[in-house]
């Protein structure tokens, strides 16, 4: 995450004018076709569903797309100078119904590293910039 690999996708973005408690419409301002420009660019897909993001359908469109695009990444299936098809991949990890965090199965280390998935505390560091 220090900018030497794509390791990240997130922002946050606020349009005062374009919100649904303000105008009782679906906000459809710039932000919202940021969004649909990202998910286009990131998924590579082009869908209606996406012009609902708190449906249970898009959660789970999005969601599955990202684990079948890790699933791609982790088998190593693409050559490292080619691109996957799509940039959001899911992080291999699980969560347990009692909140234990486990990597999946296989994925203890970031493929092409020796990166642990979860982090270890480091002799030099501290904790905060390795867990």
């Amino acid at each position: 995450m220090d900018g030497g690999r794509d390791s990240e996708i997130a922002m946050g973005a606020y349009q005062p004018k374009h919100l649904l408690s303000t105008n009782q419409m679906r906000p459809t301002g710039q932000v919202f076709s940021f969004r649909i420009s990202l998910w286009l660019e990131h998924l590579r897909i082009i869908t209606n569903t996406f012009q609902f993001p708190e449906s249970e359908k898009c959660i789970r469109m999005v969601n599955a797309k990202a684990d079948e695009l890790w699933g791609l990444y982790a088998a190593q299936v693409y050559p490292r100078d080619h691109d996957l098809p799509g940039h959001l991949l899911s992080y291999p990890i699980s969560i347990g119904s009692n909140g234990e965090v486990t990597s999946l199965a296989g994925a203890e280390l970031f493929p092409d590293t020796n990166a642990k998935v979860l982090g270890e505390k480091s002799n030099y560091l501290p904790p905060i910039l390795t867990t």
